[in-house]
């Protein structure tokens, strides 16, 4: 007959031994990566649709400042035959025509020309030919020089908003690419097979929120 105290009972499973362990390690990898290619995802439509907007606008900037160069010159043309006009009026000793178009300057150019006109002698035949001119130019070639600042500035903000939406989606890549290692991981036979997948995904999660943190994000506007 046995020894009834050599028997001994066997020892109860481990509830937290490895293969419980790898599948924490398995479903916190999947979780993150999830997560984490949610807001990539996210932030990736938020900046391709700020580039779109911005480029939008510096089309609508660029338009208007090529309409606007055009009547910068069409004003510049026009204000420089009324002054040979005038010039040739007097040469032509005819004072009542030149006080006529004197009259008769575009209203942006008439404060111009009295600056000049008061910086020459009384007798205008007497100045030199190669004496300074007035300043020709209209309000139209600030308006058109201001709007080229413009779009400018919304093509850098595209350029900037093109680059951060790339980099959004190039972690989506290394996180869809996490999210594939870690869901063949539990389907390999072996420990370590199934161990290095988690692992190469864990490491391209980390890599890829490290790169988010340092990437400018929008915030949704319910904040």
């Amino acid at each position: 007959m046995p020894d009834a105290a050599s028997e001994e009972p066997a020892p109860a499973a481990d509830p937290q031994g490895p293969g419980r362990r790898f599948e924490l390690a398995t479903a916190i990898s999947l979780a993150v990566a999830g997560l984490l290619s949610a807001w990539a995802t996210y932030q990736a439509g938020l900046w391709d649709k700020r580039e779109a907007q911005a480029r939008a606008t510096a089309n609508a900037d660029l338009t208007e400042s090529s309409q606007l160069m055009l009547r910068a010159g069409q004003e510049e043309a026009m204000n420089t035959a009324m002054f040979l006009q005038w010039l040739n009026a007097l040469a032509d000793d005819q004072p009542l025509r030149a006080d006529v178009l004197r009259h008769h300057f575009p209203r942006a150019f008439a404060p111009e020309f009295e600056r000049w006109r008061k910086a020459q002698p009384a007798d205008i035949r007497t100045v030199p030919a190669k004496s300074v001119l007035p300043d020709f130019t209209g309000p139209s070639l600030a308006d058109a020089r201001a709007a080229r600042r413009r779009a400018d500035l919304a093509t850098a903000d595209a350029d900037l908003s093109g680059q951060v939406g790339d980099s959004y989606d190039v972690a989506n890549v290394v996180l869809a690419t996490a999210l594939f290692l870690a869901g063949i991981a539990t389907v390999l036979p072996g420990r370590i097979a199934r161990r290095l997948p988690v692992a190469l995904a864990a490491l391209l999660t980390i890599a890829a929120l490290v790169a988010m943190l340092v990437t400018p994000a929008q915030l949704p506007g319910w904040l």
